[in-house]
C-alpha cells in the first residue's frame, strides 16, 4: 500500500505557486510603489511626532526602520490563504480538493509558502532597498538579534497561516467568509503593533496584547531587530510563541475534523 505524498510533493506546490506569480511581474510595480508611499507617510507621521526627539528612549530612526519592517512583513503573512478556501467553498472546489490524496492544509501551507517566497524577493527585498536609500535603514541591533529576529520570522508566517486557517474553518459554519476576515484584520491592526509600537500602549494594553498571539505579526520580529527587547524577554515570547502555534494547530485540526464531516457547499 503506498502511503501519502511526501515532502518533496508540497515543495513543488510551493514552487508551482511561485511560478504562477512570476506571470504577474506587471503588479510588483504597482506594490513597490504601494510600498514606498506607505513608508513614506509612516516616515512623516513619525517625525512630526517625535521630531529630534525620543519617546520611551526610541528615536525617529528607530521608528522609521519598525515601519519598514512591518510593512514588508505585511506582504509576506498567510492570513491571505482564508480568501482561498472561502473561494473554494463558494465555487465549490473545495469536494474535488478534498477527496486528492493530499493533506489540504499542507497544500494550503505550501502554496502560502511559494506566494510568500515570491513576495520575499520581488517585493520586500526590492522595497527594503528603496526605502534604505531614501529613507535609511537601522542594521540590526547585534548578530544575536538578527539570529532572533529570523526566528521570529518563522513563528509570524505559522502563526498567520494558523489564524488565517482558523478563519476558513469557522466560514464553514458561518458562511461568511468577509467578516470573519474583517475582524481578523482589525485585530491584528489594534494588536499587532505593526502601526504603534507596544512601548507607546497603555500599561493595561500591553498586558492584554502579550496575552494574544498577534504581536508575533508585527512588533517582535521588529522589536527584536531593533534591540528593544532583551535576550531573556526574547526566550519567554519565543516559548509563548510556539505554546501559541501548539494551541492554535490543536484548535484547527480539532475543527477542521468536523468541517470535512459536515460540510456545505455553498452552491454546488
Amino acid at each position: 500500500m503506498k502511503g501519502g505524498p511526501g515532502l518533496k510533493t508540497y515543495i513543488m506546490f510551493g514552487v508551482k505557486t511561485f511560478s504562477n506569480q512570476l506571470s504577474y511581474r506587471s503588479e510588483v510595480w504597482l506594490r513597490l510603489l504601494g510600498n514606498f508611499v506607505a513608508i513614506l507617510i509612516l516616515t512623516e507621521i513619525w517625525r512630526a511626532v517625535l521630531g529630534n526627539g525620543e519617546i520611551e528612549g526610541i528615536g525617529v530612526e528607530q521608528m522609521i526602520t519598525y515601519s519598514i519592517i512591518n510593512t514588508l512583513l505585511a506582504a509576506l503573512l498567510l492570513t491571505g490563504i482564508s480568501a482561498k478556501v472561502d473561494n473554494s467553498l463558494k465555487t465549490g472546489s473545495i469536494a474535488s480538493e478534498l477527496i486528492k490524496p493530499l493533506s489540504y492544509p499542507l497544500h494550503l501551507l505550501s502554496e502560502g509558502l511559494g506566494n510568500s517566497f515570491y513576495q520575499l524577493v520581488f517585493t520586500s527585498i526590492p522595497s527594503l532597498f528603496i526605502a534604505w536609500i531614501f529613507f535609511g535603514f537601522l542594521p540590526p541591533a547585534s548578530a544575536t538579534h538578527f539570529l532572533f529576529f529570523l526566528i521570529a520570522l518563522i513563528l509570524a508566517l505559522g502563526i498567520s497561516f494558523l489564524l488565517g486557517y482558523l478563519i476558513s474553518l469557522l466560514a464553514f459554519w458561518l458562511m461568511n467568509h468577509f467578516a470573519l476576515n474583517w475582524m481578523l484584520g482589525g485585530f491584528i491592526t489594534i494588536f499587532s503593533g505593526s502601526f504603534l509600537p507596544l512601548w507607546f500602549f497603555p500599561d493595561s494594553w500591553v498586558t492584554i496584547t502579550k496575552m494574544l498571539p498577534f504581536l508575533y505579526l508585527g512588533y517582535l520580529p521588529a522589536a527584536i531587530y531593533l534591540g528593544a527587547v532583551t535576550v531573556q524577554e526574547i526566550g519567554t515570547f519565543i516559548i509563548t510563541g510556539l505554546a501559541w502555534t501548539a494551541v492554535l494547530t490543536l484548535l484547527v485540526c480539532w475543527l477542521w475534523n468536523r468541517a470535512i464531516k459536515r460540510l456545505v457547499v455553498q452552491g454546488g
